[in-house]
């Protein structure tokens, strides 16, 4: 569960960029939203219509870019296949599953254990 937590924390930290063809607007996304904007001064002699939606087309393209490498990082780290959670099969569905069936082993253990000590301060 660690490597999980570890995992879900790179996700967090992945960001996107998009760049305009002029190269004038710059936006950057991550998990959080839109985290940078840059606007060089050239590009306010566009007008509002055409800077507004030269941002909005940008914010998608670093949100795909953000997408893309989080995905990346995700099938590196848990392999191919479909990152759909229920999907059946899939790597990241198949760790989880081992993750849970060595917690409920332990916790198995640790009933056992407690159920022993109890039979033992009983008698």
């Amino acid at each position: 569960m660690d490597g999980l937590e570890e995992l879900y924390q790179e996700v967090l930290a992945v960001k996107g960029a998009a760049l305009d063809p002029d190269k004038l607007v710059r936006v950057e996304c991550s998990a959080q939203g839109v985290t940078g904007l840059d606007i060089d001064p050239r590009a306010l002699r566009w007008g509002s219509q055409r800077l507004s939606e030269t941002i909005l087309v940008l914010i998608a393209e670093a949100l795909a870019d953000m997408q893309a490498r989080s995905a990346e990082l995700l099938k590196e780290t848990l392999g191919e296949g479909p990152l759909d959670l229920a999907a059946a099969g899939n790597p990241a569905d198949l760790r989880l599953r081992g993750a849970r069936e060595a917690y409920e082993a332990a916790m198995d253990q640790a009933v056992a254990e407690l159920g022993r000590i109890e039979r033992d301060l009983g008698r």
